[in-house]
């Protein structure tokens, strides 16, 4: 986004003409700044405290009735907190867990956030490095530890190290005093990789693999090399000799082929996909011929052509990121079936699917309604949840639309094992209520545009509406929604 200011500013608070004024003014921002500062890291330390004692409030309970590995209780206030602090819930549970280590294996740290020697930042840096000092004997990994601390704590007051340079100077220190190799370390390490994806709007995302540096090296060298290779091999431009006549140019009634333009980044990034959409693993046989799947909602008036309206409605990828309607058309085009989605004319809410595939015509109705997890603020995409039945089918819940819902697995777990309950009401609306009594609602992601009916308009003063008082009031909406036409 450009952000354009004119040069006719308004009164600035200060004579730029004057080195006094200038000089004051200089002093009063930087003050500002440091109060700032000092009030944020008084703020994180006040919340580290407070992120460290609800996960020991729900550890100590999980203790308590046996479930620790599970962790329920955690679970649980991890959520409530979550909806708090507005971040994801499986976040949330990180942040809390993350403090209580940094409470009970570097509290060095959280004096040093409360009194602004550190940042929030540098913090997070240093606990996450110094965690890797390691040893055999629980004492003289806490000796070590707390000797980390130090000396990263006098450098930081001796130098205002960028996040990247703190990083690389943390990691010297903990190499000499950890009691591990690095081969110990990697082996631990390796136990995390995973590919995650972040959706980063207008239809492009960041794909991260955390992986062996070795191989992640590698796989960018050679998709660098294929790529120089690709752009070596463009065909030239054609040039013309002025000597050349003009009768001697053999006319084609095909299409010229647009020129490949694309950077040396652009190539590597679709080299990369190409290589993993379409060859085989070779560790093993069992995944041979498996092919990606994907979900794309296409609004079907984006489909007709329409010269009038160049900016119709995005098609929409996994139900929640726009993508251009060009591209999803174009895979459209490929795909061997299609879901149809009936949508109210007035709201948008769903009315109905059908398919053309054998396939769970209530299930596919449910993730088309649901898009994602229905708790609140989760987007785990429906089609990696689970459906659950409002009211218990063991209480006498029935498998119908309005007792279904979707919920990933963490939060189905949650919603069948801890304190935390759920109602549904018409439309799909789910009410959630936490353990401490707060009650959020979670609505259906409306489908496709909606419009307010006239008779919810605000009409100005004086005016008349549409309708006359004598007119019969619309039907009552049922108090039980009908199955949709399957």
């Amino acid at each position: 986004m450009q952000q354009h200011r004119s040069n006719d500013a308004a009164d600035p608070g200060f004579d730029p003409l004057d080195p006094a004024s200038v000089a004051a003014r200089r002093s009063e921002i930087l003050a500002m700044e440091e109060a700032a500062a000092a009030m944020l890291a008084a703020g994180a330390a006040l919340q580290l405290r407070a992120h460290a004692a609800a996960y020991d409030f729900g550890h100590a309970l999980d203790v308590a009735e046996g479930c620790a590995e599970s962790a329920m209780h955690v679970r649980s206030i991890a959520n409530e907190v979550a909806l708090l602090v507005k971040l994801a819930a499986g976040t949330a549970q990180g942040h809390l867990a993350s403090a209580s280590v940094t409470l009970r294996e570097f509290p060095t740290l959280a004096v040093a956030l409360e009194s602004n020697v550190a940042t929030p930042a540098q913090v997070h840096t240093l606990v996450e490095v110094g965690l890797k000092v390691n040893h055999d004997d629980p004492a003289e990994q806490t000796h070590r530890r707390g000797e980390f601390v130090q000396v990263m704590l006098e450098r930081v007051r001796q130098e205002p190290l960028p996040p990247r340079a703190l990083q690389n100077a943390a990691e010297r220190v903990a190499e000499e005093l950890t009691g591990e190799s690095i081969e110990q370390r990697h082996e631990r390490a390796k136990k995390h990789r995973r590919v995650t994806v972040e959706d980063l709007g207008d239809g492009m995302s960041v794909l991260r693999v955390l992986m062996d540096s070795f191989l992640a090296h590698a796989i960018r060298d050679r998709a660098r090399k294929q790529s120089k290779a690709i752009i070596k091999a463009r065909p030239k431009p054609a040039t013309h000799s002025p000597d050349t006549p003009e009768s001697s140019t053999t006319e084609t009634t095909e299409d010229p082929v647009a020129p490949d333009e694309r950077t040396l980044d652009q190539v590597m990034a679709d080299v990369i996909a190409d290589l993993l959409l379409t060859s085989d693993p070779t560790v093993s046989s069992a995944a041979n011929g498996i092919q990606a799947t994907v979900q794309l909602s296409i609004p079907i008036t984006t489909l007709f052509p329409d010269p009038t309206r160049p900016g119709r409605a995005p098609a929409l990828l996994e139900g929640m990121s726009p993508m251009p309607i060009e591209d999803a058309k174009r895979l459209a085009a490929t795909a061997p079936a299609f879901i149809r989605l009936l949508t109210h004319p007035i709201t948008g809410a769903l009315q109905a699917v059908d398919s053309y595939t054998p396939t769970a015509a209530m299930r596919a109705f449910l993730k088309a309604r649901d898009i994602h997890c229905r708790f609140i603020g989760c987007r785990q995409p429906a089609t990696n949840c689970e459906l659950d039945h409002t009211i218990d089918h063991q209480y006498g819940g029935t498998t119908a639309t309005w007792n279904l819902s979707d919920f990933c697995k963490n939060h189905h777990i949650i919603k069948h094992h801890t304190a935390w309950t759920v109602t549904q009401h018409d439309g799909g609306t789910l009410q959630w209520t936490t353990p401490s009594g707060k009650t959020y609602t979670d609505h259906p992601e409306p489908h496709g545009p909606t419009f307010t009916p006239t008779d919810q308009l605000p009409w100005r003063r004086g005016s008349i509406p549409p309708c006359e008082e004598d007119e019969d009031p619309p039907p009552a909406a049922p108090s039980t929604p009908p199955e949709p036409p399957f």
